[in-house]
């Protein structure tokens, strides 16, 4: 079935129909030629037996009648010895004239150095000669002479012998011309086709050079001018939807995210089971900034938004994830995640050393325009109170005048019992627990179809035991981040998945989400790729996702991870699709199966025409590409009723099936 829809079955190939069509007729050439020549050679050397058994009668005779007495039997036997002692002949007979045999000289047929197959398939006839003996006008008799065929046998042997040796000197040397000459011009079509697999792989750089055979090069050209047109109409839809991106979610004069954006991501980041994260949440004011237009100028003004951006854009860059955004005027957002109270502190202070010290900062001539407010998350939270707290903390900030940050200090920690505050060492000590006694917990939930009864793969999940309380990703992942342990997390959860995928058998597939500081670490692809090839059949099973920001940090490590997809057998998914600034020319040539729509886009998806159009978009270059779609985080009916209707190929989220102990197995 395979081969049948990859258009390689078992049918013979076009060099092996050529290499056998030509061959065949070379060889019916050759053989005939040889049959020729041996009926020829035959037809000859049996004239040759007839004119040579007769002109030794003819001689013999009339030796016996004018050189002899024929009637003397001695001196006639002398005569035919002489004759038939050179070998030549089988059998010579003078006999009376009622046919009695006078003189018989006669031997077996010998023959050395001929095979007996070939003496009986040529079967050569012995004629014979005859001749009277007479004496004066008297008739004595008549000598009968046989010609011995041995040596025709011999000579048509050695003749035929020489033309096979030839024969298949000429053979072996047609076939590998043939093959040569076949090879020569069926090398234009396996370029062709090269270059057609290219396509079918989303590589429309590849060209096929142009024959000499003109229909070839008519073939040649029109599949290159094919490539460039698909390069073309992929290029200028990838275009667009980058261009409509930045116009809906861009800030234009800093290139940030808008505040559109930054709410969405950020409710569903805290929203979303899988990738809510510990993080800080931090809001910065640059003041006086009305006061600065009017007295340096609108330019003067916007470098000034350009220069903070960019020392945002700057500082935030180590932290994996990060959000940050230009929410409106000198107002901007950063949300951190990963980072704790403590490290949160150290960053604002950091950050507010480096704008200070930017030159258009100084230019303001004063040292109270730059606030900041922070606040954390240790759990699933409302983006709307987040951004309450993280305000409250920068008018906190302003007031106390002088460039500075402040902290939101409510703590609602008791409303959520199991996010009990470790410290550091705790932590570190809970996490190498977990990964020594490997009992990290996996839990699934289904990617359904639209029709929501076949599970395309299930998304897989790790939880932990911490005091009796059970505790997601998004709290410990974080914190092994922090103590260099997400390579170890990420080694476990593939152990664990793969012993499951063995024990548990069947065909269903499962999505495990890579860490990008695991991809980044160096050796990691190279130990998963080791690994996987030791449990070949548990790999075809399995969903590698990668993160789209990761390509931020580890595009090497992701195109070594892409590239050996098809040989191990497992597919390749990029998760959060979407959510940064990563132009998406990557799908031109990464073999990607899935684009995972990162859930901000389907939060309120109904009410969202600019996300409604987005993502139409962004299916159809999907289409185009044979990348198959997958709406994240449905939580609602009417989510699901849009995404029915904007035709994803798969969706999963709490509307749908919730995490589970085991793989789901359909509808209750």
């Amino acid at each position: 079935m395979k081969g049948a829809e990859n258009g390689t079955g078992s049918g013979m190939t076009l060099r092996c129909v050529l290499e056998l069509a030509v061959s065949g007729l070379l060889l019916l050439l050759l053989l005939g030629t040889l049959s020729s020549n041996l009926y020829n050679l035959r037809q000859y050397m049996q004239a040759q037996l007839q004119s040579h058994a007769q002109d030794a009668a003819t001689s013999l005779g009339l030796s016996l009648s004018t050189a002899v007495d024929a009637r003397d039997l001695a001196v006639a036997g002398s005569v035919i010895n002489a004759i038939y002692d050179s070998g030549y002949y089988q059998r010579i007979v003078l006999s009376d004239l009622d046919g009695r045999p006078l003189v018989v000289r006669e031997s077996d047929m010998a023959l050395e150095g001929v095979p007996g197959w070939f003496v009986n398939w040529i079967e050569l006839t012995t004629p014979e000669g005859r001749a009277d003996v007479v004496s004066g006008w008297n008739q004595l008799g008549t000598v009968t002479v046989v010609s011995h065929p041995g040596f025709a046998y011999r000579d048509l042997w050695q003749l035929i012998r020489a033309q096979l040796i030839w024969f298949v000197v000429i053979a072996v040397l047609g076939y590998l011309v043939v093959r040569a000459l076949v090879y020569m011009i069926l090398q234009p079509l396996h370029r062709i086709e090269r270059q057609a697999n290219a396509i079918r792989q989303r590589d429309f750089s590849a060209r096929s050079p142009l024959p000499r055979t003109t229909e070839l090069r008519q073939v040649a050209t029109a599949m290159n001018h094919m490539a460039e047109r698909l390069e073309q109409v992929q290029q200028e839809q990838l275009n667009q939807i980058e261009a409509l991106r930045e116009q809906t979610y861009r800030d234009s004069l800093t290139g940030l995210s808008n505040r559109l954006e930054f709410d969405k991501r950020l409710q569903a980041g805290l929203q979303s089971e899988p990738h809510f994260a510990v993080g800080s949440l931090l809001l910065l004011q640059v003041g006086n900034f009305a006061e600065f237009n009017q007295e340096f100028g609108r330019a003067e003004g916007d470098n000034l938004l350009w220069e903070v951006a960019q020392e945002l854009r700057r500082s935030s860059e180590s932290v994996i994830g990060a959000l940050v955004a230009r929410r409106s005027g000198a107002d901007f957002a950063l949300y951190l995640p990963g980072l704790l109270e403590e490290q949160g502190d150290r960053f604002a202070d950091e950050l507010l050393k480096r704008l200070a010290s930017l030159p258009a900062v100084k230019k303001m001539c004063r040292n109270d325009v730059l606030h900041i407010g922070i606040t954390s998350s240790l759990h699933q939270r409302d983006g709307e109170a987040l951004l309450a707290e993280a305000d409250m903390a920068l008018r906190k900030a302003q007031a106390t005048g002088p460039n500075g940050w402040q902290r939101y200090l409510h703590e609602d920690r008791a409303q959520f019992p199991e996010q009990h505050a470790y410290s550091a060492s705790e932590w570190l000590g809970i996490l190498r627990q977990v990964l020594a006694d490997r009992s990290l917990q996996l839990y699934f939930q289904p990617v359904l179809s639209l029709d929501r009864q076949t599970v395309v793969h299930h998304q897989v999940l790790s939880r932990i035991e911490v005091a009796g309380h059970t505790l997601v990703a998004g709290l410990f992942l974080p914190m092994a981040k922090r103590f260099g342990l997400s390579k170890e997390f990420d080694q476990l959860v593939l152990e664990l998945l793969l012993q499951h995928i063995e024990q548990h058998g069947g065909e269903a597939r499962y999505a495990l989400s890579l860490s990008p500081s695991s991809l980044a670490e160096q050796g990691f692809v190279e130990w998963l790729q080791a690994r996987l090839e030791q449990q070949p059949q548990e790999t075809r099973r399995l969903v590698l996702e990668i993160p789209e920001y990761t390509l931020h940090y580890a595009q090497t490590q992701v195109e070594q991870l892409t590239a050996r997809a098809s040989e191990l057998g497992y597919q390749v998914a990029i998760d959060r699709f979407g959510a940064t600034a990563i132009p998406f020319g990557y799908l031109q040539h990464l073999p990607i199966h899935f684009i995972k729509i990162d859930q901000s886009f389907i939060r309120d998806l109904h009410q969202s025409r600019d996300n409604q159009f987005f993502l139409r978009s962004v299916m159809q270059i999907a289409r185009g590409l044979g990348v198959r779609v997958v709406a994240m985080g449905v939580e609602y009916e009417d989510e699901w009723r849009l995404i029915e209707e904007l035709g994803f190929d798969a969706a999963m989220g709490y509307y749908l099936c919730r995490p589970q102990a085991s793989p789901w197995e359909g509808i209750e």
